[in-house]
């Protein structure tokens, strides 16, 4: 059971992972106003709260390394976009969360930053690879309907990414320190 403990972020984040597709199949008539469309990010969101909640922790860039590849071969059939901003993001998050005061508002305005980084980013290098053709002005746009999306899965599972970020840190046996 210890063992368990040690992992649960990493089961959580695969849990995301698997209720991003999930809800994606379900909720995509809601996500999507006219052209423009928002995706899931229940695990980014999961992966920068983690980095926010628990900047001390470098094992947690690891675990977003690993998160981001299995993202890449679960969603995209390619690997470079998660795996590259995944650890990127929970590192500068890390660093951010030294400077910033640890309230709920400040960690949601990092994470839309990041969420739309990760847009403009995924957009960017899924253009230039030719996997899709999306116009500028219907990224611009489907930004904030994203950002609006994002802030309610922020919202939903702030809490819950609080606790497993502070009761179970990522390879880390806390055990020990009782």
């Amino acid at each position: 059971m210890r063992i368990l403990r040690k992992w649960a972020l990493a089961i959580a984040l695969f849990v995301a992972l698997l209720f991003d597709g999930v809800l994606a199949q379900y909720l995509h008539q809601f996500l999507t106003i006219g052209r423009y469309g928002a995706s899931l990010t229940l695990l980014p969101i999961g992966i920068m709260l983690i980095a926010l909640f628990d900047d001390t922790n470098s094992n947690e860039i690891w675990l977003a390394l690993g998160a981001g590849i299995v993202a890449d071969i679960a969603t995209l059939g390619i690997v470079g976009v998660y795996t590259v901003f995944f650890p990127l993001a929970s590192w500068a998050c890390q660093k951010v969360a030294r400077f910033l005061p640890e309230i709920f508002w400040s960690r949601l305005i990092v994470v839309i930053i990041g969420l739309t980084i990760l847009d403009i980013y995924s957009w960017l290098i899924l253009t230039m690879v030719g996997i899709i053709s999306v116009p500028v002005k219907i990224m611009l746009i489907s930004l904030l309907v994203n950002a609006g999306w994002s802030i309610i899965f922020f919202v939903a599972t702030y809490w819950i990414w609080g606790n497993l970020a502070e009761r179970y840190p990522f390879l880390i046996d806390l055990n020990a320190y009782r």
